[in-house]
């Protein structure tokens, strides 16, 4: 599928939207620019690009891809499903921007060619739709933990409670000596 135009080609279509469905591989340039991406499969595209104005380009899609990312426990492959929407307005080199015509959700960006190429702003936005953990589908189930012969992983709320319970029954021996430090007897 086509995602690279030059802007006198989109300027002939005199208004009228041109379809966007379909989908493209960027299995390469996704993992080239995250190492943590196993593999990807090709990013499904559907919405339309519409021709505004003359400088002003609207695309509307609606993408989904799948990504097989490494388990933030066991580094077993796990399969990732992605829904995102993307919206951006892009003007021709020069343009002149109206603020108020544009709300402060919109993204709108200045091209610095004469051309209109997608490549770029689709990685990033299925780059930012990664999410930050995936767990295994028996890891989310069992919730156990990796162990070893003098170590193990907890999960943050075990940690987190723990330590305020250790914290709110004993004092640390370390600040002992400062208990006494700011007391109004030492003014």
């Amino acid at each position: 599928m086509k995602i690279k135009w030059a802007l006198n080609e989109l300027k002939k279509l005199n208004g009228d939207p041109l379809p966007l469905s379909g989908q493209v591989d960027l299995t390469k340039s996704l993992k080239d620019r995250n190492t943590s991406i196993i593999d990807a499969e090709p990013l499904l595209m559907d919405g339309i690009l519409v021709v505004e104005n003359t400088d002003e380009f609207l695309v509307d899609l609606n993408l989904s891809i799948s990504l097989t990312l490494p388990s933030a426990r066991s580094l077993e492959p796990v399969k990732v499903d992605l829904r995102i929407p993307f919206s951006e307005t892009y003007l021709a080199a020069g343009t002149v921007v109206d603020a108020e015509k544009y709300g402060n959700d919109e993204i709108v960006v200045e091209l610095e060619s004469d051309t209109l190429d997608l490549q770029k702003p689709l990685e990033d936005v299925v780059l930012a739709a990664i999410p930050t953990q995936v767990f295994t589908n028996e890891e989310l189930e069992n919730g156990d933990m990796p162990r070893g012969s003098d170590w193990k992983v907890v999960s943050e709320d075990a940690y987190g409670t723990g330590v305020r319970e250790r914290l709110s029954e004993e004092e640390d021996p370390r600040f002992a000596a400062l208990k006494g430090f700011f007391s109004e007897e030492n003014e």
